[in-house]
């Protein structure tokens, strides 16, 4: 199959009219930003994986205990590391696909394409950042604590889905009015992606469709399905980066110099993608911020004898530590400013870091 030697946008139709550029939307900066964005979150969601199976992300000590404290701040912080990328994807995603509304009736289906794929991403990195994020939360309470519907971050969720949704149904749409000759492009060139003998709009129908059905009940997973499922939704969930990543790049690839009017190229740098560059730069900085008072704190209870390894000797030290040197647990909030019970101990373990 020889992909690259198709030149048709259509069937017996050569694509006349691709459309204009439009960088601001679809350029290699806002590529970057969503796509590194949901490879953070994945990064972040594999780690939670690593540490649960050597047992790391266990609650072992009695309740009551110091060790026990040291286990649950240990989650929180975990916890809150995970949302990083998210917060921020969920952020500029929702901004993202409401701008792209408000240009749809002079967009091209090209670019209307494109902004589907990129759109997408979001949906990974919320996915795969929720399935962990209510492991660790459901850790910390013990079972019997549980989120309300109508968290913030849940809330983010049930947003992206409506918004992603009518993005879905509008290219659909869009696809039906497949054109090789009518402004603005109602087609594009897709060597790169489909068959020589691709039946256009019907095969790229089939791709939204399934592909934005598929990543719609992976997001609801992650906030219905029981953490138990964790694995199975996560799994399904990072599939869709290869595939829409690849996607997005083969079409811009495909349709490069294709454009009518002013020859420009989709890769020029303007405010949006710039923004989105500039938000996966913070992440990451607040990435490796967590990430060094983390390992700080892993650090000070490994000295204290509380480290994640060899649980069972540090329950038996807890039981013969000297109560006297601890002083009452105070109630505070974490960095998300969501209300949680954050004990801190005058333990030189637990002492010395920022709020969670």
């Amino acid at each position: 199959m020889v992909f690259w030697r198709r030149e048709e946008g259509g069937v017996g139709a050569e694509c006349e009219l691709v459309g204009e550029e439009m960088a601001t939307l679809v350029g290699n900066g806002v590529l970057v930003g969503f796509a590194g964005q949901a490879l953070l979150s994945l990064c972040l969601s594999a780690w939670v994986f690593f540490l649960t199976k050597h047992g790391n992300m266990d609650i072992t000590h009695p309740e009551g205990s110091i060790g026990r404290q040291v286990e649950r701040r240990r989650l929180d912080f975990v916890s809150n590391i995970l949302m990083i990328g998210s917060d921020f994807q969920s952020t500029l995603g929702i901004s993202y696909m409401i701008t792209v509304f408000c240009q749809a009736q002079l967009m091209d289906t090209y670019h209307l394409h494109l902004a589907f794929d990129i759109s997408s991403f979001v949906g990974v990195s919320n996915t795969a950042a929720l399935v962990c994020w209510r492991y660790c939360r459901a850790k910390i309470g013990d079972g019997n604590e549980r989120v309300t519907w109508f968290h913030g971050r849940y809330r983010a969720a049930f947003i992206f889905v409506f918004l992603y949704l009518i993005l879905t149904i509008l290219l659909c749409i869009r696809l039906g009015e497949w054109a090789p000759n009518t402004s603005p492009g109602r087609c594009y060139y897709s060597n790169l992606v489909t068959s020589p003998g691709a039946s256009h709009p019907g095969d790229d129908q089939i791709y939204v469709s399934v592909t934005a059905s598929w990543l719609i009940v992976v997001v609801l997973a992650s906030v219905f399905c029981g953490v138990g499922k964790r694995r199975t939704i996560l799994a399904l969930c990072s599939l869709h980066f290869p595939l829409h990543l690849y996607m997005t790049i083969a079409l811009r690839q495909a349709n490069s110099g294709k454009f009518e009017g002013e020859v420009k190229h989709e890769n020029e740098w303007d405010f949006g993608q710039t923004t989105a560059v500039i938000l996966l730069v913070i992440a990451l900085r607040e990435l490796l911020a967590k990430g060094k008072e983390y390992y700080d704190f892993e650090r000070r209870a490994a000295k204290h004898g509380m480290s994640r390894r060899g649980s069972g000797e540090s329950v038996e030290k807890d039981q013969e530590a000297n109560h006297d040197s601890m002083e009452s647990f105070l109630l505070r909030k974490n960095n998300n400013g969501d209300s949680e019970e954050a004990p801190r101990s005058s333990h030189p373990a637990l002492d010395g870091h920022s709020r969670f």
